[in-house]
């Protein structure tokens, strides 16, 4: 009696084993499951609109490491336009941005007066080889040499 009731148990442990097995191969609606697949975005980088830059601007904060930052002022290419993307392509002694603004809609109303932005993109200098470095976002450039000197206390 004590053998038959050892087999129960141990048919039933294989029994919830492999029926949890099953649940793990199977979808939502017990079916194989489906392999996920990746919509493509909404916004095509072929859509999206370069910004234009009016002012470059580089900062210096107090801390360590030292912060840097480029201030980047400018106008929206309309009155509905959000940024969409930055890139950033390092090179030698030279730092160069894309900022770019989403695609147009039709159903925005026109842009009479333009509407002002200005952003903040913080530059990690930590390690970089002294010099004097380029930073152009848009095509707007300004300059700054590493290593830089933080402000003098008020």
């Amino acid at each position: 009696m004590l053998r038959i009731a050892k087999i129960l148990v141990l048919l039933s442990v294989v029994l919830v084993v492999l029926s949890g097995c099953s649940l793990v191969a199977t979808g939502s609606e017990g079916g194989p499951s489906e392999p996920i697949v990746e919509e493509e975005p909404a916004v095509q980088p072929d859509d999206l609109r370069p910004i234009e830059v009016q002012a470059v601007n580089i900062e210096v904060g107090v801390g360590s490491p030292i912060p840097v930052d480029v201030f980047v002022s400018g106008g929206w290419p309309g009155l509905c336009a959000q940024l969409a993307e930055i890139s950033m392509t390092p090179g030698d002694f030279r730092f160069d941005y894309m900022l770019l603004a989403t695609p147009e809609e039709p159903d925005c109303p026109p842009d009479q007066i333009g509407l002002p932005f200005r952003i903040a993109i913080p530059i990690n200098i930590v390690e970089l080889p002294e010099g004097t470095y380029t930073v152009s976002v848009n095509g707007v450039e300004t300059t700054f040499d590493v290593p830089v000197a933080q402000p003098a206390a008020p």
